[in-house]
């Protein structure tokens, strides 16, 4: 018989937590859920995320009461703050860890940027200013399911990837590995929500509900975590740009990833659609769909659709995902399922809202 877990959640009144506690009230071997937020201490969960009132009881707390959390038998914590927010605190929360005998027995589970890359000098390129706590890269395994299944089974410390970078490189992992692809071009759409819970001057939706424009051109964040997946697959002769848009959405991301490989490759439609159906078939929340994805089809659910068209050379793959579920807490949860040992399905399975 499984186990049950007993979890908390530092920064659970974003949107990656609301939706930690709304999935995570689903799975069945979580016994308790804690959740913290500084801003909102002594609150009902539900009053920051009113789709949970009634359905997940609790209040913010301002700071995790360790000692009940260290009488667990089974202690999972998620981090949904900011990016650099866990970089900063990690060294004093280890601390305390080590304090109250949590150390080897905690699960934790990073929703930021902060440790998806194993290099400060690729991390400073990629977002543009140091790491808070160099001393703890390469500590997490990357969270990408897919890829990292059998890594991240009995994982301690696990980075889940991000949201665009989830759905790239799940169209592009059938193809990892191979020789001179060439050029691969990536286009890919996200709603406003990817950008937080805090309205920004190009984030706060009413600025982009009628609008749809380019942003961070040739240099996102997430590019670096796409290529340190092909890179360790060992793909080599291809170059990537990676052109990120904001669209008049609340949730979804949609990518549409262009390349034209060697001949030699022998990469037509049928032989396309076999390699992912092959490459696939064990992955439950990645389906492949004919002519195109489609985020209505996957809002509120941890799904990724894909779909594979070749013509005249020219391959064309496309993905879809809710950037909030899949391309975030959903895919946190799975890490815990597979890391912990129960079922990857747990809690994930039901279908999204459609229409949306």
């Amino acid at each position: 018989m499984a186990h049950r877990v007993q979890v908390y959640i530092l920064g659970g009144s974003g949107y990656g937590g609301g939706e930690l506690l709304r999935l995570l009230s689903l799975h069945p071997q979580v016994e308790s859920v804690r959740a913290v937020s500084r801003k909102h201490v002594g609150e009902p969960f539900w009053k920051t995320h009113p789709n949970l009132c009634r359905v997940v009881d609790g209040a913010f707390e301002a700071e995790p009461d360790w000692g009940a959390f260290a009488e667990a038998e089974h202690p999972v914590m998620f981090s949904a703050m900011p990016h650099f927010e866990l970089a900063q605190q990690l060294a004093a929360l280890e601390q305390v860890w080590a304090k109250y005998g949590l150390t080897e027995r905690l699960t934790l589970i990073d929703l930021s940027g902060d440790f998806r890359l194993d290099s400060a000098e690729v991390f400073e390129r990629a977002y543009g200013k140091p790491h808070p706590y160099p001393r703890a890269l390469g500590s997490f395994v990357y969270g990408l399911p897919e890829w990292q299944k059998e890594k991240i089974k009995g994982a301690k410390r696990i980075a889940s990837p991000g949201c665009f970078a989830t759905a790239i490189q799940l169209a592009l992992l059938p193809l990892a590995g191979l020789k001179n692809l060439g050029f691969i071009a990536v286009s890919a759409a996200t709603g406003s929500s990817g950008s937080g819970a805090t309205p920004g001057e190009t984030t706060h939706h009413p600025t982009r509900a009628n609008d749809f424009r380019a942003y961070k051109v040739l240099s996102h964040q997430h590019e670096a975590e796409i290529t340190r997946l092909l890179d360790a697959e060992k793909t080599s002769g291809y170059s990537l740009a990676f052109v990120p848009h904001s669209a008049p959405l609340v949730r979804g991301i949609f990518a549409t990833v262009q390349l034209h490989p060697p001949a030699a490759l022998a990469l037509n439609t049928q032989a396309l659609k076999k390699l992912y159906e092959e490459f696939y078939r064990d992955a439950p929340f990645v389906r492949l769909v004919e002519d195109t994805p489609r985020v209505a089809a996957v809002v509120g659910s941890n799904f990724c659709d894909i779909a594979v068209h070749e013509k005249y050379g020219n391959v064309v793959i496309m993905a879809a995902l809710d950037n909030l579920v899949k391309g975030m807490a959903g895919q946190a949860v799975q890490n815990m399922s597979i890391a912990q040992g129960f079922e990857k399905t747990e809690g994930l399975s039901a279908a999204g809202i459609y229409p949306g």
